[in-house]
């Protein structure tokens, strides 16, 4: 259908989003105490972009690692937990389960007829925070090995130690980076909403929407090419374009779910929720 082509060791695309996050966190906690409330406010809206921007290198660093030494695989996948403020364990876990039943009853993080993009989107932000929750007894129940145990418990403790004691440390810090998380898994969430929206888990052709938006696919290495990835979710993220087409071809990439626009883009969020052929008809002058 498309040639393979041999993973790099480092996908130095990725890894220069995830380097951005360091210098950024290292930035805002060396200078906070320096900075004026303008500035600061400033420095987090950064952080909140770029929080976002991390999520695509941790998805497609789940899917194919970025940094294939076992060490730096290791070391990275813990970074870019922090970075967006996912135990990456659980997250993990979380992800593949979504891949398995794609929206579809059975999917942890699926959404129900009736829910509002914006009450999804925050309700699993919330259950990714609640201790006790039925996602969190879903992750648990779903670590097989004592390694994925171990892993788990540690990337939360990580995870939630670090925020819990950066607040201790300096509250306004502490407090305001948390508030960056959250509104980025929020943001992260409703991404979620979006490429799902009007889709069915059920139907192999129409397991996800398709955004062919050249800034969105840019920017987030191909993400847009949401259908594909469920098809062949290990695909490299260069090849997801050629594999779409090929798909397309096959009959199995359905041309209602296909759009020009890009899901960061208003007109996109206003009309979620509208029968998907109407609403993609809708969108298609624009591109964002």
């Amino acid at each position: 259908m498309t040639t393979r082509r041999k993973a790099p060791t480092f996908d130095l695309p990725n890894l220069a989003v995830h380097a951005l996050w360091a210098v950024w966190i290292a930035t805002l906690i060396a200078t906070w105490s320096s900075l004026g409330w303008p500035a600061r406010l400033g420095m987090l809206a950064l952080g909140l972009w770029i929080n976002f921007w991390n999520y695509a290198v941790l998805h497609n660093h789940m899917h194919l690692s970025i940094a294939r030494p076992k060490l730096a695989h290791w070391l990275v996948s813990r970074t870019l937990g922090i970075a967006v403020g996912f135990a990456y364990r659980g997250f993990y876990l979380h992800h593949f389960n979504h891949h398995k039943y794609s929206n579809a009853p059975g999917d942890w993080g699926r959404f129900e007829e009736g829910d509002s993009v914006l009450w999804y989107s925050v309700r699993s932000t919330l259950l990714a925070w609640t201790p006790g929750s039925a996602l969190m007894r879903h992750l648990f129940k779903a670590t097989k090995t004592k390694k994925e145990v171990i892993e788990f418990l540690f990337d939360l403790v990580l995870i939630d130690g670090g925020i819990v004691l950066l607040i201790a440390l300096q509250p306004s810090l502490g407090l305001s980076y948390w508030a960056v998380l959250l509104l980025g898994q929020t943001g992260i969430f409703y991404i979620n909403y979006a490429a799902h929206d009007g889709a069915d888990g059920t139907q192999k052709a129409r397991l996800a929407i398709t955004s062919t938006s050249r800034f969105y696919n840019t920017v987030f290495f191909n993400a847009g090419y949401h259908q594909a990835h469920h098809v062949r979710p290990q695909a490299p993220w260069r090849e997801l374009p050629a594999l779409t087409a090929a798909l397309a071809k096959d009959g199995l990439v359905a041309q209602d779910l296909v759009t020009d626009i890009s899901p960061t883009s208003p007109r996109w969020v206003r009309l979620l929720g509208k029968p998907r052929a109407a609403s993609l008809a809708e969108c298609a002058p624009q591109q964002t």
